[in-house]
């Protein structure tokens, strides 16, 4: 489960006092790593016997171990109050659309269609659950993190209705099994539709020409009226671009053109030919170099989710081009797998500062193995030295990016 956004500001800020604390003491960077690889792997004790890449990561093992009682256990009391939805079911999803790529097997689109049904039965519209506003919305309201009360943030919006909207973008490429759904298949296009549309009054144009982004409201009061952090602007974006390939409306596209040149436009250039960026990008474009050590990088579990729509966007030459890509790969490899080992850091510029947790879902940054193979290889390192019992989207993101390549 991705780490909390609230808990993830709250560290990150807590991260930056370690570090300026740690300047001002003059901490050996070398004995902060020590510490940081012990607590590594006090959490995540190494495998003595690690195994091959093919036992480890195969169709059969993701079907034995995620198509049967996990499933079903996954479907009992679906609902976002405490935001199960956002940070763990929509994984699940995600993965059985990513199996369907992998193997072209309908069965994992069958198996996705009952947690479709279900999450789009739980939006607050029809459970009947009233945010802390007095509104009633057709989203997925939750109850944590904001301190007024239930609130509907972009974020779980958009990384739900993504999954969503892949779903149904699959659906229509097996014609049989789309034709099964019939007029089911519109039912729940409109509920992603809905749920987006509930975000609308937060849409902003700029500051720059081409560029636009959301504002928080009626969430944490630290974000009120303020640009949301690149990880949430991502997952609308993502969401946005698909509603687009679904719907030809080209309101979702240039929001999402828009939110792309938003965050290339923020993003940091740093001499070793990376880009780098913090939790919350700058209210302006960047243009000065920075070194890689003067900025406080994004923690490595929403760093990942913020390059969701970048990489989206390369795929489709739009924003985003391979130099881009390049960057990025170097990022990775200079910043959260910069060691040779498997044991992965915890911020894309390299600290040692947050805890293991902040790790998140490297298997978010594997798509720019196809651009630097050495991505594959640590990552992949990671998880069969490390990480024995996956989870279904590791299985599948390695299935799909590393293994069937």
């Amino acid at each position: 489960m991705s780490v909390c956004p609230i808990r993830a500001w709250a560290a990150v800020l807590a991260c930056g006092m370690v570090l300026l604390a740690g300047a001002a003491l003059a901490v050996d960077p070398a004995e902060e790593e020590a510490a940081y690889v012990k607590r590594f792997t006090d959490k995540f004790p190494k495998v003595e016997s690690p195994p091959a890449l093919e036992a480890y990561a195969s169709p059969g093992r993701f079907d034995a171990l995620f198509l049967g009682p996990s499933l079903e256990k996954n479907l009992k009391d679906v609902q976002n109050d405490s935001a199960a939805i956002a940070w763990s079911l929509s994984y699940y999803m995600r993965a059985l659309n990513d199996m369907h790529r992998a193997t072209g097997d309908v069965k994992y689109l069958e198996a996705n269609l009952r947690f479709v049904r279900a999450v789009a039965a739980a939006t607050d519209h029809k459970r009947g659950k009233q945010l802390f506003t007095g509104r009633v919305v057709k989203a997925w309201g939750c109850e944590k993190y904001a301190e007024r009360g239930r609130a509907v943030f972009a974020v779980h919006t958009g990384i739900i209705t993504a999954q969503l909207l892949d779903f149904l973008l699959l659906a229509g490429g097996v014609s049989a099994f789309n034709e099964s759904l019939g007029a089911e298949h519109g039912s729940l296009l409109q509920v992603c539709l809905d749920a987006l549309a509930v975000h609308d009054r937060q849409w902003r144009e700029g500051p720059e020409s081409g560029a636009g982004y959301y504002l928080g409201m009626d969430q944490e009061n630290s974000l009120e009226n303020k640009p949301i952090p690149a990880n949430r602007q991502s997952a609308m974006g993502w969401a946005l671009w698909l509603a687009w390939k679904r719907t030809g409306d080209t309101v979702y596209r240039d929001r999402a053109l828009a939110i792309g040149r938003y965050l290339r436009n923020r993003f940091i250039h740093a001499p070793d030919g990376a880009v780098y960026w913090p939790y919350q990008l700058s209210d302006q474009p960047v243009t000065a170099e920075q070194p890689r050590e003067s900025i406080h990088g994004e923690d490595s579990s929403h760093a990942g989710l913020t390059l969701t729509l970048p990489l989206l966007l390369a795929q489709e030459d739009q924003v985003f081009t391979r130099d881009d890509l390049a960057q990025f790969a170097k990022m990775v490899l200079n910043g959260p797998a910069r060691r040779s080992d498997g044991i992965l850091l915890t911020s894309i510029t390299g600290e040692a500062a947050l805890e293991p947790s902040y790790i998140g879902y490297p298997i978010n940054y594997l798509p720019l193995a196809g651009i630097e193979p050495e991505i594959g290889k640590r990552i992949t390192g990671y998880y069969l030295n490390y990480r024995p019992n996956p989870q279904p989207l590791d299985l599948a993101g390695l299935i799909r990016f590393v293994r069937h390549k």
